[in-house]
């Protein structure tokens, strides 16, 4: 449709801060039980992606290669401006998603200035959610606030998610509608280059036509841009689950399940978050050791009858039996013998590739 898709930035923008995080969590992941360890891994996987944000020869050179193999035309420059914006706010969180779990390993919670702690977090966050809007409204203008975006970014997001957990309150409630577009948040950012924006995001669709009516063309646009985000949002889980299970059916969390046997679901957030009574306590499977089932084993009485083998020609008449396959082969193949989670990407990907590259734009 002779449009600059680097507007859909945030797609691979995403898949690339995965792909960092997750090289970051695997290199030497046998240590990462060690906070020091991965303290210092995630500090140099920030210092070599800003040396390399950094450095605008490195991603022209990256996306000359890729423009000459993939057919991918994009602009270095505006990718520069769109990763550096928020440069290091993924690694925030990755110190924070640390900090969660040496938290709840070293029991702070049970601290006797825990409680104390708490109350001046929560204090200091609604300072800094105030500060931040202040700092925001005050700016001479957009370009102005970029420069601070990158420093400042993680201030109010982190100040949020204390607040929100400030309190049993506070935690327990939630709302619906945010729920619902956070459903469909990625296909929203997607989409409202068609269905909400016009003129490569410098004008406003017009449903009807006149100036006079732009209110009505502004609920018209919203209803069509969120019903359409929805439905997309459901054709993406519906192809993701048909390349990864091969059914497309969406697989259900575990529900607890009640002594007798039948499983239970509670009505709502609060009665999952109360405590449960004793006729509801979750079944559990004992753990054997080797030496228990040993002893089980020696102690099942022989059979009166002995068992007979097979005949010669009984097994003569199944033929051979199939060679084992590779414990990775499923997931190219399938397990039912169709295409697996792997082959489907290839295929996926050789396509896409194909239609860059011979597609004149």
């Amino acid at each position: 449709m002779n449009t600059d898709y680097i507007s859909y930035y945030f797609s691979p923008l995403v898949s690339m801060w995965y792909l960092i995080i997750y090289v970051t969590m695997y290199i030497g992941s046998r240590f990462n039980d060690r906070t020091s360890f991965v303290l210092g891994k995630v500090f140099v996987s920030a210092s070599l992606f800003t040396c390399f944000m950094k450095e605008k020869w490195l991603l022209e050179m990256l996306f000359s290669v890729l423009s000459r193999i993939c057919g991918i035309h994009w602009s270095a420059r505006e990718w520069n401006f769109r990763v550096t914006l928020d440069l290091w706010i993924v690694y925030i969180g990755m110190l924070a998603a640390i900090a969660v779990v040496k938290i709840r390993d070293c029991r702070l919670t049970e601290h006797p200035y825990w409680a104390l702690t708490t109350k001046v977090s929560t204090a200091l966050s609604a300072l800094c959610i105030v500060w931040f809007f202040a700092f925001e409204f005050f700016q001479e203008s957009k370009f102005t606030y970029n420069l601070w975006h990158p420093y400042i970014s993680w201030i109010p997001i982190l100040a949020f998610a204390i607040l929100r957990n400030a309190s049993v309150i506070l935690r327990s409630a939630s709302s619906s509608a945010f729920a619902f577009i956070g459903r469909c948040s990625l296909e929203t950012f997607i989409i409202q280059y068609h269905l909400w924006l016009a003129g490569d995001t410098k004008g406003v669709l017009l449903v009807i036509p006149g100036t006079a009516w732009r209110p009505v063309n502004f609920v018209l646009s919203t209803i069509m841009f969120v019903y359409v985000s929805d439905q997309m949002a459901r054709a993406t889980t519906t192809i993701t689950s048909w390349i990864c299970s091969g059914t497309g059916k969406l697989s259900s969390l575990p529900v607890p399940v009640t002594s007798s046997g039948t499983a239970t679901t509670p009505p709502n957030r609060r009665a999952a978050d109360a405590p449960r009574s004793n006729g509801d306590a979750t079944t559990s499977i004992p753990l054997r050791s080797p030496s228990s089932q040993k002893d089980e084993r020696e102690s099942t009485p022989e059979p009166d009858t002995p068992v007979r083998s097979r005949r010669w020609i009984d097994r003569l008449a199944e033929g051979p039996a199939p060679p084992p396959r590779a414990a990775g082969f499923c997931v190219w193949q399938g397990e039912k013998g169709g295409y697996g989670a792997k082959t489907k990407l290839f295929i996926g990907v050789g396509i896409m590739w194909a239609v860059n590259v011979f597609w004149d734009y």
